[in-house]
Order: C-alpha cells, then sequence, then structure tokens
C-alpha cells in the first residue's frame, strides 16, 4: 500500500496554494473575525467588502501575507527567526511589537490590569485591615 501523504515539496506548494483562501479563511476564524469565506475570497481578490471593518480587512490581508513568507520561504530554516518574521506578517499594524518576544510577563500584567479595572459596588466599603500584622485566633 502506498503512502498518498507522502508529498514532494512541489506538491506540498501547490496544496498549500490551492488551499490558501480556506486556510486564510480559517485562521480569521481563529481570530475571531466573523466573516464568511465569500467575503474573505472577495477580499483577496482585492475587492472592497462593505460589511467589513477595516481591521478585519487589515487581518486577512496580513494572514495573506504571511502565507505568502511561507510559501515563499519554504527552504528556510524553522527557527525563531523564521517564526518572528511569520509573526511580523500576521500581527503587523494589530499589535504594540509585531515580529518580537514579549519583553514582559504577561500573566501578572493581566492581574494587575484586571485589579485595576474592577470597581467596587455602591454602599460597600472595602476592609483595608493590615492582615500582616494580625494575630492568628
Amino acid at each position: 500500500m502506498e503512502n498518498k501523504y507522502n508529498l514532494a515539496l512541489e506538491q506540498n506548494i501547490f496544496l498549500a496554494k490551492k488551499n490558501l483562501v480556506d486556510n486564510i479563511y480559517a485562521a480569521a476564524r481563529l481570530e475571531g473575525l466573523n466573516v464568511t469565506f465569500p467575503q474573505t475570497k472577495t477580499v483577496l481578490e482585492g475587492v472592497n467588502v462593505p460589511n467589513l471593518k477595516i481591521d478585519e480587512i487589515q487581518c486577512i490581508l496580513n494572514l495573506r501575507d504571511a502565507w505568502k513568507y511561507i510559501i515563499n520561504n519554504i527552504d528556510c530554516e524553522f527557527n525563531l527567526e523564521f517564526v518572528c518574521k511569520v509573526n511580523e506578517h500576521v500581527s503587523r499594524n494589530e499589535s504594540l511589537e509585531w515580529g518580537t518576544l514579549r519583553k514582559r510577563k504577561s500573566s501578572n500584567n493581566r492581574y494587575n490590569i484586571y485589579a485595576r479595572n474592577t470597581t467596587r459596588r455602591k454602599g460597600k466599603k472595602r476592609n483595608r485591615r493590615n492582615t500582616k500584622n494580625r494575630k492568628p485566633n
């Protein structure tokens, strides 16, 4: 029995190009975009879709650019530099820094941001006792 999934490099590139719109549509849905397959195909053809926001169109075009970069550089070594370059294409104009690793701890920051943004209910005061110097019961 022949292994039908053992494809040559040219066959893999052909398959990636053939399924490009479908892959971009699936990635856009994973990004949380509320787009349809025909809308994604229309954006990739260069036609404006009136129902889509500019951010959604930008995300689809960024995903297209990332796929083009991967296909055009398929012979490059897969390392951190390559991943950062793909990230640069995907997150261009959408994040503070693209193509680099974060320089801060995101989990601690998330907690601090959440703690600062919580609101208290009216009429209830927070108990601000110093619990470090309390005697145990």
